[in-house]
């Protein structure tokens, strides 16, 4: 077995920072609403309303409740958060029950974006087979794929950790920042104990190990595929290979998981 030891050192990528422009949604027509939404997971608050473009202002904790200043499209909504206003993903967010707003109608999920477990919209069939679509074509990415830090060449199946999660979500229809950091931010965090497939799990690096903030300590990712195993393009020597969560590199750099489906 190869030592994982020695393949860290081409892991450590700036997973904060979302570097691929990526193809913007299309909007449909702003609808002004004054519906008040809580978030169900955290949110980036964007300075503009499509995925990996625009200034990303911070994000909105869980639980939040907000009023919904526009439904710009079928993906994002404007609100104003701390004195800031910006855009958050549908995909976090369900109409707040009881909530004082003069146009109560829930803010419909989008269609190709992942539904969060318990929200409108949600089932165990619908992640399930996008979890089962991810990981086929995950895998059958084997052998195909090259590893090269901070490459996201989808022409030529060039890829680092996150830009290879990124391209197979969204064969899927589901939109991923480019950063392993921004990817755990974007999904909803769960427990070692708690995975399920098509989940993100995050890992420290040799230039990473040292942060004690969990989203600083990230500095690769994989997708859990089930009984402790997940896939992830590791490395410039073995690309895109199945790992073991119980090995012992996997088991010390082990830093976080996130839901996404």
């Amino acid at each position: 077995m190869k030592k994982i030891a020695k393949l860290v050192l081409g892991l450590s990528l700036l997973a904060g920072s979302s570097l691929s422009a990526g193809a913007a949604f299309a909007a449909t027509a702003p609808a002004i609403t004054s519906s008040t939404i809580i978030t169900t997971g955290s949110p980036y608050l964007k300075q503009l309303p499509y995925t990996s473009q625009g200034k990303i202002y911070g994000s909105v904790p869980k639980d939040t409740k907000l009023t919904v200043l526009e439904n710009t499209n079928n993906y994002f909504v404007k609100v104003n958060y701390n004195g800031q206003t910006g855009y958050i993903s549908t995909s976090f967010i369900k109409a707040a029950g009881g909530g004082t707003s003069t146009a109560p109608a829930p803010v419909p999920a989008p269609t190709p974006a992942p539904s969060k477990p318990g929200t409108s919209g949600s089932s165990s069939a619908t992640w399930s087979k996008q979890a089962d679509g991810i990981l086929s074509f995950a895998q059958s990415l084997q052998g195909k794929v090259q590893y090269v830090y901070a490459k996201n060449d989808t022409k030529n199946l060039i890829f680092d950790c996150s830009s290879f999660t990124k391209y197979v979500f969204n064969k899927e229809g589901i939109h991923l920042p480019w950063g392993a950091r921004a990817q755990y931010k974007l999904g909803t965090p769960v427990s070692k104990s708690e995975l399920r497939k098509g989940d993100l799990v995050f890992f420290s690096t040799t230039a990473t190990a040292g942060n004690k903030d969990t989203v600083n300590k990230i500095g690769h990712v994989g997708i859990y595929i089930g009984n402790n195993k997940f896939i992830h393009n590791v490395n410039p020597k073995d690309d895109v290979v199945i790992g073991d969560l119980n090995n012992t590199w996997q088991k010390n750099h082990y830093v976080a998981s996130a839901r996404i489906l």
